[in-house]
């Protein structure tokens, strides 16, 4: 990724957590269309977006743009958008522009046992959305996306539905702190990992994470992760990374964090001999008391040498 897109992004969601208005939160699902290929496949995603003052809004997003013959595509994206002022009901618009970052599962050569690779790049994306605001913060949504990365690759619109809900009862900031003093939290976590490949080998995965809140909205943590083993990998190994926080009710929190990632086993890949990878995770963190905190996360290992895997892990942490 350049450092100019990577500074745009990182200053978007700085925005996000920065701000002290209300945030809202879609699920989504719906269709995808490649254009030049005819073909279709389906499409979901899971956007955060946040106002800045009444005519515009910054978001967070994750696209999974489903299963094109020989690509299996997904990414995060942050757009900036320009939208009709909202109501407490009633229908509003919006557009959107901004940068998707994808990680591609692909066959180059399109045979259908041949082998695979993941792709990873930028690639400007495009949206229109119509709401419509019900009672007592929740919405509906449909949304337009234009995805048009650069070189081979062939450009997808998706149009998908959302149901949305707006918190805006609590400040954004790190309501569990009583004060600047920082949080320390040990948790264990379980759960499975998923190969980035055609044939998604499956394996339990273990993480032991030790969190520290640094700030009201930036949180630091150290893992030990073990992918547990597959015909395609055998990892285990340290990441740490930088995350930035918000509170989106008094017990719940949605966090965003990226960093490197040291494997210390792997299976040997021809060709290579990097074990150095990164981690980008996405949170959510629910406060049972002061002192037990449960995580549920999703994390997507990126490799230099095409062993890309997810991780969805469930935890219980105690916060000291």
């Amino acid at each position: 990724m350049t450092m100019s897109r990577l500074r745009t992004l990182t200053l978007a969601l700085a925005l996000c957590a920065a701000s002290a208005q209300g945030q809202d939160l879609t699920a989504q699902a719906g269709g995808l269309w490649v254009s030049g290929a005819q073909q279709h496949s389906f499409a979901v995603g899971l956007n955060y977006v946040h106002p800045v003052g009444d005519y515009l809004a910054l978001s967070l997003g994750y696209l999974n743009e489903g299963h094109p013959h020989n690509h299996h595509r997904d990414g995060i994206s942050g757009q900036l958008w320009l939208r009709t002022p909202v109501g407490q009901n009633g229908l509003s618009w919006a557009v959107g522009a901004g940068q998707y970052y994808f990680f591609d599962t692909s066959r180059p050569h399109g045979a259908a046992d041949g082998p695979y690779i993941n792709d990873h790049g930028w690639a400007p994306i495009y949206s229109v959305q119509a709401l419509w605001h019900h009672r007592e913060r929740w919405y509906t949504q449909v949304q337009l996306n234009r995805v048009v990365p650069q070189g081979a690759k062939e450009p997808t619109t998706s149009l998908m539905l959302g149901v949305g809900y707006r918190f805006d009862s609590v400040r954004g900031d790190k309501l569990h702190l009583d004060g600047p003093s920082t949080d320390d939290t040990l948790t264990l976590l379980a759960g499975q990992s998923i190969v980035n490949s055609f044939e998604s080998e499956r394996s339990r995965a273990y993480s032991l994470e030790y969190r520290r809140a640094v700030g009201r909205y930036v949180d630091w943590t150290v893992n030990y992760l073990n992918e547990g083993s597959t015909p395609a990998t055998h990892r285990n190994g340290v990441a740490t990374q930088l995350w930035l926080i918000r509170s989106l009710t008094t017990h719940l929190e949605l966090g965003m964090g990226v960093g490197p990632y040291l494997a210390f086993e792997v299976h040997d890949v021809p060709g290579t001999r990097s074990h150095k990878a990164g981690l980008a995770s996405l949170a959510t963190r629910y406060h049972f008391s002061k002192r037990m905190v449960g995580t549920l996360t999703l994390n997507r290992v990126v490799t230099d040498y095409h062993r890309d895997a997810d991780l969805l892990m469930l935890g219980l942490g105690y916060s000291y």
